[in-house]
């Protein structure tokens, strides 16, 4: 595949055009599921829209210990030692180059972060696997093992990162990764959420794009909050590559249980959080599920999983990975895509909430609006019904168009091409439906 690479807040290609990075999220996609299972999995994706799946190498749910579904492998021959098993990382490319051929990289993730790091909300238990001694070699040998596939790398693994120790380490896994035959790929730092690896890091690491983990705490977390940050003290691309799951419990805004009996993520926080990160400046997005991050089987069920956040969940019940393949904010994700790349020169696109006049909440209800560099055009995001109030004046000597575009659907109507004002455009969004999107075209 074509390497990717950064230039100022966007993806490109080798052949100079540009990506909007569209994932889905599998960490145990080499873990759990058949090399058929997995052929199955990414080209539902591929056909939906995804260009990214986000896995780990080296699994949370008991991946030193239980047998790879394909095969019966483990990562490694002797975990005193860590001699890697060839069989098992034979199996990742394998499945790498499967979602190539796709037209799909593979954001790897080393391993998980508990296999480097104790976490004290769960898996304080746990001693980790890798150090400051031992994570540089393991990483070179990955990196070796990866080399000419179609992959970002995407260290971390759910871990805060607060400690000098812990930035050492971090430091060594991307000293190592660099060093071997993939080195020359896009890399970024996944951690919990709540803070920037910016603050993180504090300098120490050089990342080519910024991730956030907005996450599964609250009904409505302002996810464009934490992007528009970023978006602003750096010039490189940001985005959310872990907001709610759909399906996922929603979780309590201040300790990690369920805020509600039977609360669920649904395909409307998932649009809702989704646009909001985009249209704060987000240079792309992903999409997770409660049943495909850790693709649950049938076996599953009569097993705890170790460390699972999800074992924590008593009574909950959790689908399938072949069940939910299909649920409607995975179809979001692509139509999103779709959308952003149907604008004129998408990938100059400026986040831009001076041109919403009306008072704008910073709720479920907040807007956010985008325009292209050169204004000719403007999209607002309403999440609710609601009237907005939009500037318009970059449109006084030609006039504009109107249109909505449905994010459930995908389908967009151009209502109006005949509009007088010139000063602002005062709007309400169809009444059909929950959130809409307004597009604004200069008439050329």
């Amino acid at each position: 595949m074509k390497k990717l690479y950064v230039n100022g807040r966007s993806f490109y290609n080798e052949a100079h055009q540009p990506f909007f990075y569209t994932a889905c999220t599998a960490w145990e996609l080499f873990h759990k599921l058949t090399l058929e299972e997995a052929g199955r999995y990414l080209i539902n994706r591929a056909e939906k829209g995804f260009n990214v799946i986000q896995a780990v190498a080296v699994c949370e749910l008991d991946g030193l210990h239980t047998p790879s579904v394909e095969g019966g492998h483990l990562p490694f021959l002797d975990l005193h030692n860590l001699e890697p098993n060839n069989a098992w990382f034979d199996h990742v490319r394998k499945v790498t180059q499967m979602a190539n051929q796709l037209g799909i990289y593979i954001a790897l993730v080393p391993m998980w972060g508990s296999h480097w790091s104790v976490n004290n909300s769960w898996g304080a238990d746990k001693k980790p696997l890798f150090n400051k001694g031992n994570i540089s070699a393991f990483c070179r040998y990955l990196s070796d093992k990866m080399a000419g596939t179609g992959i970002i790398w995407m260290t971390g693994g759910d871990r805060g990162i607060s400690t000098p120790e812990q930035r050492e380490i971090v430091k060594e896994m991307v000293m190592g990764l660099r060093a071997g035959g993939s080195g020359d790929a896009l890399l970024t730092v996944h951690s919990q959420g709540g803070r920037s690896t910016l603050d993180m890091l504090d300098g120490a690491l050089q990342q080519d794009f910024i991730v956030w983990q907005t996450g599964h705490m609250g009904q409505a977390y302002p996810s464009w909050r934490p992007v528009e940050m970023d978006y602003l003290r750096q010039d490189k691309p940001v985005l959310d590559s872990e907001p709610c799951y759909e399906a996922h419990p929603v979780m309590c805004q201040h300790q990690f249980r369920r805020a509600q009996d039977a609360s669920r993520f649904t395909d409307r926080e998932i649009r809702r959080s989704s646009y909001w990160s985009v249209f704060a400046g987000g240079a792309g997005i992903t999409y997770g599920c409660y049943s495909l991050w850790q693709m649950r089987r049938p076996e599953d069920d009569a097993q705890a999983i170790p460390e699972s956040a999800a074992s924590t969940y008593q009574g909950d019940t959790i689908p399938y990975w072949f069940d939910a393949l299909n649920y409607p904010g995975a179809f979001n994700i692509g139509t999103l895509r779709r959308f952003i790349e149907s604008l004129p020169e998408w990938w100059l696109r400026e986040p831009d909430q001076t041109l919403l006049l009306n008072a704008n909440p910073v709720d479920e209800r907040h807007c956010r609006a985008i325009r292209d560099a050169q204004r000719r055009w403007i999209a607002v995001y309403i999440p609710e019904q609601q009237n907005v109030v939009v500037d318009v004046r970059d449109f006084a000597q030609t006039g504009f168009d109107i249109g909505w575009f449905d994010p459930r659907y995908g389908v967009m109507n151009w209502v109006s091409h005949d509009i007088s004002e010139t000063f602002f455009l005062s709007i309400d969004p169809p009444q059909t439906g929950t959130d809409w999107v307004l597009v604004l075209r200069k008439k050329s």
